[in-house]
């Protein structure tokens, strides 16, 4: 089983700009690959969730490119031409306007929820906790909640 972690934000959340959807659906997403800023390799994730895409890259108007991966498509705003192989730091996350369109079946849904300490005056620690849930809630915290993590079975239909 090819598996592919989806971050749903909790703006997209919010704003029921996405379909409801629970374990074992096949849904459609408009996906989006939103590349890391440098230092971002420190951010925390859950256990499950690689930041590595790797896809081929196929140019279009200006720096807009499409990825086509195993099993799915996702638009990226790239910094410059790109064309062919490529291997990225970042994330596959739900655009409902602008994503390509990518199916699969829903194997896992988790809410992240992130934590902000400030241990030492100046110096702040975030964690993250994933909690799984059945489906996608029909609303978020959407100052503490990032989103929702959806691990999707790709090559379903």
């Amino acid at each position: 089983m090819r598996s592919l972690p989806i971050l749903l934000p909790a703006a997209v959340i919010k704003a029921r700009a996405c379909p409801l959807a629970s374990i074992r659906q096949v849904r459609t997403w408009r996906l989006r690959f939103v590349e890391h800023a440098a230092g971002a390799d420190r951010l925390p994730r859950p256990a499950g969730w690689s930041d590595v895409v790797e896809a081929h890259a196929v140019p279009r108007d200006g720096h807009a490119v499409e990825l086509v991966g195993d099993g799915f498509r996702a638009a990226w705003d790239a910094p410059h031409r790109v064309d062919g192989p490529v291997r990225l730091r970042g994330e596959l996350v739900v655009d409902p306007l602008d994503g390509l369109e990518t199916t699969g079946r829903i194997h896992r849904v988790r809410l992240l929820t992130e934590t902000v300490r400030e241990d030492t005056p100046g110096e702040r620690r975030v964690a993250l906790t994933a909690r799984d849930l059945s489906a996608v809630p029909k609303a978020v915290d959407d100052t503490h909640d990032r989103g929702v993590l959806l691990d999707v079975e790709l090559g379903v239909t």
